[in-house]
């Protein structure tokens, strides 16, 4: 997958994927496909974007303006939609953290979402990229004569960003990045990735499930998707990613090295994989959870 400017050449598939948007009927009150024109004015012309997988666009982000005043410039409404068949890929997470890394390039401070209470995987997928909740309006608009609420959520430019980095971005940094999101609690947003890139270790969620936390949507990523991020710490969670961690340019930074053992080099019988890897979560756990109240 990679992410690109939209170009008017791309508006037949945004427009399709946003009419499956609109027959969910949770995600606008909206009930028609606007045309290009429509659209074109709709979206401010920063900060457009499309995700392609397979020579297909898989999902769209854009900004609309919340006010025309010239108090409210850096403030904008987030709009992001993903295709049927590309959900639960992570496609909405990596369009999403994009969409915040270029906002912020282009000045913008605050960005906000209105969502229907009903759409739990749009308030999820904010809440993950940093987004907090600030209020409901009750009946604030009408779909089809029915009165609906929506919850109001908020992001704002001065909340920490933390990396966390090891190899492969494979299991202790996911399960660094699940533990200090769920401490964090929306006060920071966090990324993780691997100087190279393993994929997600299948014990990783399991033994995150366990304890709650649910780390399945996540992605394997590599820290040179991040290059334009700036950072406020950055964790090594291994020796190797330590000794071989590229250059990041967050002059800014704190950086912090914890090695934690790596429970997928274990060869042992399935119950003492098992615990391995209980035993690395719950020292990743007692990191971050202190890491979480030392810092933030």
């Amino acid at each position: 997958m990679h992410i690109t400017p939209f170009h008017k050449n791309h508006f037949d598939a945004v427009a399709a994927i946003y009419k499956e948007g609109l027959q969910t009927g949770v995600a606008s009150f909206e009930t028609s496909i606007p045309t290009w024109g429509q659209w074109d004015v709709k979206f401010l012309k920063s900060c457009r974007f499309v995700a392609i997988i397979d020579n297909q666009v898989a999902g769209w982000c854009a900004l609309s303006s919340v006010s025309k005043r010239g108090v409210y410039k850096g403030v904008a409404e987030d709009t992001i939609y993903v295709a049927s068949k590309f959900r639960d890929q992570g496609v909405g997470r990596k369009l999403l953290q994009h969409l915040l890394l270029e906002s912020e390039q282009a000045g913008f401070w605050s960005l906000q979402a209105s969502i229907f209470p009903q759409n739990k995987s749009s308030i999820r997928l904010h809440a993950t990229c940093g987004f907090r909740k600030i209020g409901m309006r009750e009946k604030i608009a009408q779909r089809d004569g029915v009165w609906h609420d929506n919850i109001l959520m908020e992001r704002r430019k001065i909340m920490k960003n933390i990396l966390v980095l090891c190899t492969g971005n494979s299991c202790r940094s996911q399960m660094a990045h699940g533990y200090l999101e769920h401490f964090a609690n929306q006060k920071a947003t966090i990324y993780s990735a691997g100087i190279e890139t393993h994929g997600l270790n299948p014990r990783a969620v399991d033994t995150m499930k366990a304890d709650g936390i649910d780390i399945s949507k996540n992605t394997s990523n590599h820290v040179d998707e991040y290059k334009e991020v700036d950072f406020d710490f950055i964790i090594t969670v291994c020796d190797h990613a330590n000794e071989n961690c590229p250059f990041i340019p967050s002059k800014n930074a704190v950086r912090i090295h914890h090695n934690f053992s790596d429970p997928s080099k274990l060869e042992g019988t399935e119950l003492e994989t098992i615990t391995a890897f209980a035993a690395t979560r719950e020292e990743i756990k007692d990191y971050c959870r202190n890491f979480i109240e030392t810092n933030l």
